[in-house]
This record gives structure tokens, C-alpha cells and sequence, in this order.
């Protein structure tokens, strides 16, 4: 699908998505869902099917209404086309027994080729696209009708409870250049000025109590990937290879934290995203106004927070596989992160057994 026909369906509800209503007329009603990222490997290769049988444990004890996927679906290199097999591997098989939509963003690694993780074939990404699409997709879970779009819960609120607005990051932060005249050059630059205006205009025009931002790549991180601005460095300038050279400087990291300064931040109530395979729930800052970031990228894969004083932390974790669960109710959010032993088994457990919260914590939506 071409890339400049997707204007035409970036507004998605799931009433045209599939899936089941979190109910009431307005946004004084409640949903729950599993913020998870970076699920793209199943085994041998990584946990994805363990992290998914924890997850339906929760959601049998706690209730699920949807999924946000925050990009890497597919490790290493995407998927070659709608029919590839992989989106059974790494989706439909370890996610089979829960029956709720996941909306989905895309990421680094959906988007490359020859290095994996480089995102430099940014035209992989509309394999995942095509398969929302596709026969394949017969139940509806898999959302993702366009590289960016929007999405509301529930589907039949006049007013609805949150609006999730989805970022195509991809382009905007690969540090491999793409060899695609579609994403270079001015062409690239025309994508990420129209996604920019998609965003400013619907996060204006947004009439959710709780508005959501989800990307693959954060804004800030204490994981190896680090901050906006600063990836891949942890302090100082970002790195990032032109043409096959490698440079430092300003890079593709200041483009996106500036992208994200005149888009969501002090819009979003929450920014979701992943990237950085550890568990952060991050407190704002002043770069980005009001919006908590909440870094769920331990969905597959799991590594060692690299710096966990860069950022101040209401919960982070490193060397953990895991995910976030949010409940929305009214002007309060209840966010709950669970961590899970490889071999699938919950980390923490209740007098019952039953998956327990690592941390737990409810806040109060600040007021815009």
C-alpha cells in the first residue's frame, strides 16, 4: 500500500477495528488493558510465549479490555509480506487465548533488512499493515490500519474515555539511511511533516478524558538506548550511521525529541513505548511537560538498566521479562507492573498464586 494513501484511514475506531466495548456513553466509564513492547521474539529465540501465558493470567484475575503493542513485533527484520508465516509465530500463536484487540505501533526492527535493528527498509513496516488487513487477520485483533492513526475506547462513546495515538517512530529515528527514494530526502521529510500535523491537530481536537501516545521509540530511558537526544550514547550527542559511516553529532534521536516536543508532550497523559527491553514507569519532566512515560520493553527480550539515575523512576527494572497493566476509571488511572521468570512463570505470586504486581500505584489525571 502506498504510504500517501493512509491519510485516508488514519482515524480508526474500533467499531471499523473489531473488538469488544469497554461500554458507557462518555469518559466517566472504566477500561483496563496490558501495555506491552518489544514482543517480537518467540522461543527458542526469546519469551514472548511465556510473557503471553502471564498475561492471560492477569487478565482472568484482573479483566482486559485491549492490548497496546509499542513496536519490535517481529524480531529480526519484520515480516516479508502479509502471508508470512512469522505473524503466527510471533502474534497468533503465543496470544491465542486472549480474544481483545491489540492496537499496534511499529518499530525499529519491523523496519529493516540487511542490519537488523537499523531501520534502514522502512517499507517492511507495511507488511504489518497489509496483515491487519488480510484473511489472516479474520479475528481482528492485529489493529494497526496505518503506519500512524489513532484509535478511541470504547468504540461506541459519544465522548470516549482515552484516545491512543499512535507514532510511526521508525522513520524519524533509524540511523541507517534508508536506500528507498520514498523514505529519504524530501519525500521523508514531506511522511514526518504530515504525521506531525496528524498528531497537533488530533491531540487538539481530541475530546477523551485520557489522551495516550504510542511510539516504539521513548522520549526518556535508563535503559542502553537512552534518552532523545542522546541515543545510544547515554551522555552527549547522538550516534548514528550516514551512507555506512558512522558520525556523532546531532542526530536522528534530537529530531525525534524535538518531533515529540511539538506533538505529544504536555498533550499525552501517558506516553507508552519500549525500544529499551526493561520496565520503567518514569516520572515527567520538564522537557515534556505534564506526561508520564511508561517504557514497557521486556515483552520478549530483557536487559540490565544501564543507568537508573538518569531519570527519576516511580518503578524501574532491568534483567526482567514483563509488562504494565492499566486501569482507567474516570479521572484515575491504577497502573500495575508485572515481571516474569523465563519459563513463564510470574515473578511475584498472591496467597493464592496468582500473578502479583511488582509495584503498584494510582494517580489522578492532571487536569490540561
Amino acid at each position: 500500500m502506498n504510504k500517501w494513501l493512509w491519510t485516508a484511514l488514519l482515524s480508526c475506531t474500533l467499531a471499523a477495528c473489531g473488538g469488544s466495548s469497554g461500554g458507557g456513553e462518555s469518559g466517566t466509564g472504566k477500561a483496563r488493558f496490558i501495555a506491552l513492547g518489544d514482543t517480537g521474539a518467540p522461543a527458542p529465540d526469546g519469551e514472548a510465549d511465556n510473557v503471553a501465558k502471564v498475561v492471560a493470567a492477569v487478565c482472568a484475575q484482573r479483566g482486559c479490555d485491549f492490548a497496546t503493542m509499542a513496536g519490535d513485533n517481529i524480531y529480526e527484520t519484520g515480516a516479508d509480506s502479509a502471508d508470512d508465516p512469522i505473524f503466527q509465530a510471533a502474534f497468533e500463536t503465543p496470544y491465542q487465548d486472549l480474544d481483545f484487540p491489540f492496537f499496534v505501533a511499529l518499530g525499529n526492527h519491523d523496519n529493516s533488512l540487511a542490519i537488523p535493528g537499523g531501520g534502514g527498509a522502512n517499507a517492511r513496516g507495511d507488511a504489518q499493515v497489509d496483515y491487519a488487513m488480510s484473511a489472516h487477520n479474520a479475528a481482528g485483533k492485529w489493529v494497526m490500519p496505518a503506519r500512524y492513526y489513532s484509535v478511541t475506547w470504547p468504540r461506541d462513546a459519544s465522548t470516549p474515555l482515552a484516545e491512543f495515538f499512535v507514532i510511526d517512530s521508525s522513520p524519524i529515528t533509524h540511523y541507517l539511511d534508508d536506500p528507498n527514494a520514498e523514505w529519504r530526502g524530501d519525500a521523508l521529510q514531506a511522511y514526518i511533516a504530515e504525521q506531525q500535523t496528524f498528531l497537533q491537530d488530533g491531540m487538539a481536537a481530541s475530546q477523551a478524558r485520557w489522551k495516550f501516545a504510542l511510539a516504539h521509540h521513548p522520549y526518556i530511558s535508563n535503559g542502553d538506548h537512552g534518552n532523545a537526544g542522546d541515543y545510544e550514547r547515554g551522555s552527549g550527542a547522538d550516534i548514528c550511521v550516514l551512507q555506512g559511516v558512522l558520525v556523532s553529532g546531532s542526530c536522528r534521536g534530537a529530531d525525534y525529541k524535538a518531533f515529540l516536543e511539538q506533538t505529544i508532550c504536555d498533550q499525552a497523559d501517558i506516553f507508552l513505548n519500549g525500544h529499551d527491553h526493561n520496565l520503567y514507569w518514569l516520572k515527567p519532566v520538564a522537557g515534556c511537560g505534564k506526561t508520564q512515560h511508561i517504557l514497557s520493553g521486556a515483552g520478549s527480550k530483557a536487559r540490565s538498566t544501564l543507568d537508573a539515575a538518569r531519570n527519576e523512576a516511580y518503578f524501574q527494572t532491568g534483567d526482567s521479562f514483563g509488562f504494565f497493566w492499566i486501569e482507567l476509571d474516570g479521572d484515575t488511572a491504577r497502573v500495575a507492573v508485572y515481571t516474569v521468570k523465563a519459563g513463564g512463570e510470574p515473578a511475584q505470586v498472591d496467597a493464592a498464586g496468582r500473578p502479583a504486581p511488582a509495584y503498584e500505584m494510582s494517580f489522578r489525571r492532571q487536569a490540561s
